[in-house]
């Protein structure tokens, strides 16, 4: 906050009637430059609050009241992000920016599909239909994308072995079992498939 006093010349606050006249203006004059600042916070989706009621209502975006404020400006981002033409660079600011990891952009050339390969950490939350909706408007139509997302899974299996069968059944969860790589992918933003062969193939590859 600015002080009154500060834009007199040096010899003013010897007058103690200037310095009670500038401190009797001084709370008027803080709320207006509180006002003007949070005004100009919102001209910034980082920092924009309540005045991401119109960025998203320029940029053709649901309304996201009731969401996180990180997931709704990273959304406006992504979607400005979004309107130049859809390069692999694109996509991955697009979904680095949605997702808030480091993402990997895989072109699959003859499946006509991206596959953008997220790096270990991200808690799959609202951030993926946001993207799954980015997503949709800025490919296009004749290229398919996938998401996969590293997890570790704990499973506990058990084998039964005998001369008449042969099974593996899959064991109630219990907490304190030590992770297992895998890769959950999601197609159009669905997921579709949980496995340990991809990510080992991909860590070897």
């Amino acid at each position: 906050m600015r002080e009154l006093m500060s834009y007199l010349p040096e010899n003013y606050p010897a007058s103690r009637e200037t310095v009670t006249f500038q401190e009797a203006l001084q709370p008027e004059v803080g709320v207006m430059w509180a006002a003007r600042d949070d005004l100009l916070a919102q001209l910034d989706p980082w920092t924009a609050e309540w005045g991401l009621d119109y960025w998203e209502a320029a940029l053709g975006l649901s309304n996201g009241q009731g969401v996180d404020l990180d997931v709704r400006r990273r959304t406006v981002v992504a979607k400005l992000q979004g309107r130049a033409t859809t390069t692999p660079e694109v996509v991955k600011n697009v979904a680095e920016t949605l997702l808030g990891v480091p993402v990997k952009v895989i072109e699959v050339f003859d499946e006509y599909r991206v596959e953008l390969e997220v790096e270990p950490g991200l808690v799959p939350g609202a951030e993926l239909p946001r993207l799954k909706e980015q997503m949709r408007q800025i490919m296009p139509a004749h290229l398919d994308w996938a998401c996969v997302i590293p997890v570790l899974a704990q499973i506990s299996l058990t084998p039964r072995v005998g001369p008449r069968c042969s099974e593996v059944t899959l064991d109630p969860y219990r907490p304190g079992l030590p992770g297992i790589p895998a890769g959950m992918t999601s197609w159009l933003g669905c997921v579709a498939s949980v496995s340990t062969l991809p990510m080992a193939e991909r860590e070897g590859g």
